[in-house]
């Protein structure tokens, strides 16, 4: 048996919609993400599905994301793979905001292409992922894709061959990640996004990227706090999760550099400079949803690695 596991992650980080995305551990050792485990070749492919939040998925494993990104690794490849028996641990809730959809895709092209001897090479491999995870959210987007394939955060570069560039991090910075234990479909949450934005507004969206990218390579902290703001898709998901204004109104009381929808939501995301106010985040989080059973809550730490062989 070989396992592969591929971490959870941050699209958008607030100020750069479509263009960030940061992949997170749990401090606590917490496998937070995805496991695929190949068990052996068969006659047929096969897909046995486990792990705390297995109810989430369709109940016919036909419809899977891993069988369907063995499809299009197959095709990508050009020739007749043997058939496998895996084993799906799902870590994450569907629906999240924490890019559960791009880590099944991500940790199964993967292993995949790891046990089958690297046919494709890394930039194959991230737009392979980044197409199969289009079809779920309605788009090709690679803010989800690239953290949980490389780690780190990632700007992604879409007029550039490079496709994504590494950014720094303050090593100090915790985020503190709570799911409320409620399903928001992607696709539900850019239905409610405005279709143009102003001038006003682009020049806006243009200068808190900018701002926020510089103040890291700056290693200014007070600088990145202040840019991390969102101008596209927070004023059109609030509505999706009213709860935000107040949790964020309560935690930055504290001192907590910043309060966020991670991803499409309704996961909110709680940027700490310390220990203390991530022990803080993660209390008074977890305390907020802990009436569904569903719901987490964990202190993470940048992912320094994407996916991997375990």
């Amino acid at each position: 048996m070989k396992s592969y596991f591929a971490p959870a992650s941050t699209g958008n980080f607030s100020v750069g919609f479509d263009l960030l995305g940061a992949a997170f551990e749990a401090v606590d050792g917490t496998l937070l993400g995805d496991e695929l485990q190949i068990l052996g070749e068969a006659d047929s492919m096969s897909l046995e599905l486990a792990g705390r939040y297995v109810h989430q998925l369709p109940g016919d494993s036909n419809d899977n994301l891993v069988l369907t990104s063995f499809y299009a690794f197959e095709q990508k490849v050009g020739r007749s793979l043997p058939r496998l028996n895996l084993r799906l641990v799902k870590h994450l809730p569907v629906g999240s905001g924490l890019g559960s959809s791009a880590c099944s895709i991500v940790v199964a092209c993967y292993a995949f292409n790891d046990y089958f001897g690297k046919p494709l090479s890394e930039r194959e491999l991230l737009e392979l992922t980044a197409v199969c995870e289009g079809g779920v959210s309605g788009g090709v987007h690679y803010d989800n894709v690239a953290p949980s394939l490389h780690g780190g955060l990632q700007l992604m570069l879409p007029e550039s061959p490079l496709l994504y560039r590494k950014l720094p991090w303050f090593s100090h910075w915790q985020v503190v990640l709570s799911y409320p234990g409620t399903v928001l479909s992607t696709k539900a949450a850019r239905a409610v996004l405005p279709q143009q934005l102003t001038l006003k507004h682009s020049i806006q969206f243009a200068g808190t990227v900018a701002r926020f990218v510089a103040a890291l390579y700056s290693e200014d902290e007070t600088e990145a706090f202040a840019a991390l703001k969102d101008v596209v898709a927070e004023p059109a998901r609030t509505p999706l999760i009213p709860e935000l204004p107040a949790i964020r109104a309560a935690l930055m009381a504290q001192g907590i550099g910043h309060v966020g929808i991670s991803g499409a939501g309704p996961t909110l995301f709680a940027l700490c400079s310390t220990p203390e106010q991530a022990a803080f985040a993660r209390d008074y989080l977890a305390a907020h949803y802990e009436k569904n059973a569903d719901a987490m809550t964990h202190i993470c730490q940048l992912a320094t690695t994407g996916a991997r062989a375990l």
